[in-house]
């Protein structure tokens, strides 16, 4: 998906959702309007609710409206969210519609919410992400370095895969 076709389904869910979400995973990239990979799906979540499945009926139908699969909709990443204190003084706002708020997770977020699963493609993202929004990741990059470094250091942190490509992404911060 492209960022014109993604901005178009926020718009849309603006106007017929309620309540706060917000965009995770490789779909902010396109939303901000940087295109560097293509996104098969949409990260988009509700935050401080728990009964959603009538939105994720909303969802689908603005996806096939829009003549994407209904699977393009992607929830999964509640999950990880649901694991990040604090997430919520993370968000940046996109677009407030008469009863939804749509917003984004600043790069501090982004990166943590990567860091979950974080496979070659997330640390692209974020290497991207970090690129893109140097000004907001130069307010945060304490806070980004410290995140990693806690990561990296707690118990069964992940595979060797993992370590290794979240030392690129500390030593990439660094510099």
């Amino acid at each position: 998906m492209n960022s014109r076709t993604l901005k178009k389904f926020i718009e849309l869910a603006a106007e017929r959702l309620n309540g706060e979400w917000v965009v995770i995973g490789g779909t902010v990239l396109p939303i901000l309007g940087i295109d560097h990979r293509v996104t098969l799906d949409i990260d988009f979540i509700r935050i401080h609710e728990k009964e959603a499945n009538a939105d994720s009926l909303i969802l689908m139908e603005i996806a096939e409206q829009m003549g994407l699969p209904v699977e393009a909709v992607n929830q999964a990443g509640a999950y990880f969210f649901s694991k990040v204190e604090n997430a919520d003084d993370h968000l940046v706002l996109l677009r407030k519609g008469s009863g939804c708020t749509i917003y984004r997770p600043d790069i501090w977020l982004y990166v943590a919410l990567k860091l979950g699963r974080f496979t070659e493609t997330d640390l692209e993202d974020c290497l991207v992400m970090i690129k893109h929004l140097d000004e907001e990741f130069q307010s945060q990059k304490a806070d980004i370095i410290k995140l990693i470094q806690e990561k990296i250091k707690a118990p069964n942190s992940g595979r060797e895969e993992w370590l290794k490509r979240a030392h690129e992404l500390l030593k990439r911060c660094q510099k």
